[in-house]
């Protein structure tokens, strides 16, 4: 069989385009945000010429199953690599032309900074160039440009053309749609994540929430495998919703929620409902296509009964706490889990499973979310329980070590385990991490506070009564204040922009102070505020997990490693990959399950092909041909996994920095 290749200029195209109607110190001024100030002018002087001479070299392209995610470029070949799921779902859905557009623009990015800084820089006296990539996603950041209206043009232009055999089928995308996605996908949040590995770099989409690079394949990208069991892309959108939801219930923890007859603590701790209300907010900004309509509005706004709290038993953790000094959860809010002692029997290894026994409370948890999804149908409530099930079945793989225990099953017995032995059916026992203060500053709250509080922002225009996202948190995260007078000097503040805002050219002056950084800075400074406020509380949750579970629990005898031991979550973890395809057969196979149900069918019960996943993979052999063949495939990462050393460099403490003057600043003003 005659394989498939791609053939595009489409990138190269744009830039030369915009090449011919800029001058060489236009060309400069637009590029060099993108590429960065370390490359002299030349750089960009020969990189215009080039362009106008027709003598830039395009990458080549080459479709590959092997690709963990959807796209990456090596700087070694100059070829960009794409996953043929990409290049299947344009030929399914003409609107995804959008997304292969999107990406191989941004692939070019990582082309076109490679040409600046080895074809195009002058050398240095050692005979070498200047760094050898641009700081972060600098592919993400020339994609952006052509979501201006000044740099994207009307009507449909060719994108590439997919040649097979004897066939061809090209590939076209409408010039309005395409700014607009590009304006979604490629904006702040993608361009701070660089997904790079070796020579490689990868395609960074910006998706949903948590923080995640495409080269990882997050819950979200997971899930668009459902696809393939007949749901829509309104309707993975919605699962998504619900999966999306458990994992923000993770910063509502019991040393972040302040107690409702509790005093106010800001910004130590803050209330139930504040912190859903930011969360509430986050999801109008990920999810806003599915709130577009005031039915939308209603059915996704997230409510403190929606989103919960933090409970182990919805995220498989490993619920004990080992602080000897541990109060019950419940006395600052009912929804929390009692606390789990060392002598707890939840804690054990089940002899026959050879499984944690609280696992079995997941297992539950999710076959009574898929209860209730196969009881409402596909509505929005049916959609987003869907979605909490999901989220729990996708974390058996990630979160466990469920993919080690499959790899020594299969002879690789140098795979560390993260547990020690114990007395069960098959010596080593399926057992999940306790999730840490640390995890949540890498999961949750610093990408959080950098979405809500962008406080390196560029310039914008202020249209009078109109809010941005970091005003509307702000004024979210006063409301537990204890001085209300913090919340009133921003309203006042607010109001009073408003006013001058109507005034003829007000916007110029403000241009004029922003460069000169001096004057207008109040609202700027409760900006950095409240980006502090949720990273303290981040750094408020670093508790005995960290300083009580230390070393490898294989050494140690201990069955409760940590969450960070575990998490398969990000590329970074050598068997990545392997848990995310074990969990991508088991959200077809209950993809394909439910939506079968919901069409009237009754051969298979979702709740039954859910709870068949949950064994220990000794029990079971629908994974081994997979096992064995990605094994097969990736004998280093294997050696990774053997290597303890790999993981303690992936277990460096991320301490995240903001500019604590502003305290100083701020209370001035009500001295």
């Amino acid at each position: 069989m005659t394989a498939a290749t791609l053939h595009t200029t489409f990138a190269l195209d744009r830039l030369t385009q915009l090449a011919e109607h800029l001058s060489s110190t236009q060309f400069h001024s637009l590029l060099a945000p993108v590429f960065g100030d370390d490359l002299p002018a030349t750089c960009y002087q020969r990189l215009h010429d080039a362009l106008r001479n027709g003598t830039v070299r395009n990458p080549s392209h080459r479709i590959a199953p092997e690709l963990p995610g959807k796209a990456c470029y090596d700087n070694l070949t100059r070829c960009i690599h794409l996953h043929p799921q990409l290049i299947a779902d344009a030929r399914q859905a003409p609107q995804m032309s959008c997304e292969l557009a999107t990406v191989l623009l941004h692939e070019f990015g990582h082309h076109l900074d490679n040409l600046l800084r080895h074809d195009y820089a002058p050398l240095r006296e050692q005979g070498t160039t200047l760094a050898e990539d641009a700081a972060l996603e600098e592919g993400a950041r020339f994609a952006h440009l052509f979501s201006s209206a000044a740099h994207s043009q009307p009507g449909l232009h060719w994108v590439a053309r997919l040649v097979e055999g004897q066939r061809s089928l090209s590939f076209e995308v409408e010039g309005q749609a395409l700014q607009v996605y590009l304006s979604q996908h490629q904006g702040e949040q993608a361009q701070r994540i660089e997904a790079a590995t070796g020579s490689r770099e990868g395609f960074s989409a910006g998706r949903g929430d948590k923080n995640r690079p495409e080269l990882s394949w997050g819950h979200e990208s997971i899930e668009e495998d459902l696809k393939l069991a007949g749901f829509n892309a309104q309707q993975r959108h919605a699962i998504y919703f619900g999966n999306w939801l458990r994992d923000y219930s993770q910063l509502l923890d019991p040393k972040l929620v302040r107690a409702i007859d509790a005093p106010k603590d800001f910004p130590a701790k803050l209330s139930r409902e504040v912190l859903t209300q930011l969360v509430d907010l986050l999801a109008l900004r990920a999810f806003p296509k599915l709130q577009e309509t005031p039915q939308g509005r209603s059915e996704y706004t997230v409510t403190p009964q929606m989103l919960g709290v933090y409970r182990p038993s919805e995220h498989i953790d490993n619920p004990f706490n080992p602080s000897p000094a541990a109060s019950d959860p419940r006395r600052i809010d009912p929804d929390f889990e009692a606390p789990v002692g060392k002598d707890d029997a939840l804690l054990q290894v089940d002899a026959k499973t050879s499984m944690k026994r609280y696992i079995s409370t997941s297992v539950e948890f999710m076959c009574e979310r898929l209860g209730v999804a196969m009881a409402e149908g596909p509505t929005a409530k049916g959609l987003r329980e869907f979605g909490a099930a999901l989220h729990v079945l996708e974390d058996y793989f990630a979160h466990s070590n469920y993919a080690e225990l499959a790899l020594r099953q299969q002879g690789h017995d140098t795979v560390l385990t993260w547990t020690a032995q114990a007395d069960c059916t098959h010596g080593w026992p399926v057992v999940t991490g306790m999730f840490g203060g640390s995890d949540v500053i890498a999961s949750l709250a610093e990408p959080m506070a950098k979405v809500l509080f962008p406080v390196s922002a560029g310039f914008k225009e202020i249209t009078p009564g109109q809010r941005a996202d970091e005003e509307l948190a702000l004024l979210i995260l006063l409301r537990d204040h204890p001085d209300p007078k913090w919340q009133e000097y921003l309203k006042t503040s607010l109001e009073v922009r408003d006013t001058l805002a109507d005034i003829p050219g007000f916007n110029g002056v403000r241009l004029v102070s922003w460069i000169l950084g001096s004057p207008l800075r109040g609202v700027a400074d409760l900006t950095k505020l409240g980006y502090q406020a949720i990273l303290n509380l981040a750094g408020n949750t670093v508790d005995d997990i960290q300083t009580l579970t230390q070393g490898n629990p294989m050494l140690t005898g201990s069955t409760h490693p940590t969450h960070s031991q575990l998490a398969k979550d990000h590329d970074v973890h050598p068997l990545h990959t392997l848990a995310t395809l074990m969990a991508r057969v088991a959200v077809r196979e209950v993809g394909f399950a439910l939506y079968k149900y919901w069409e009237g069918g009754r051969l298979r019960d979702p709740v039954k092909v859910a709870r068949a996943f949950f064994t220990h993979p000794n029990d079971s052999d629908w994974q081994h041909e997979l096992v064995r063949k990605w094994a097969s495939e990736h004998p280093d990462n294997i050696r990774q996994a053997s290597d303890a050393s790999v993981f303690e460099k992936l277990q460096i403490p991320h301490t995240p920095t903001v500019d604590k003057s502003v305290w100083e600043r701020l209370a001035g003003l009500f001295d």
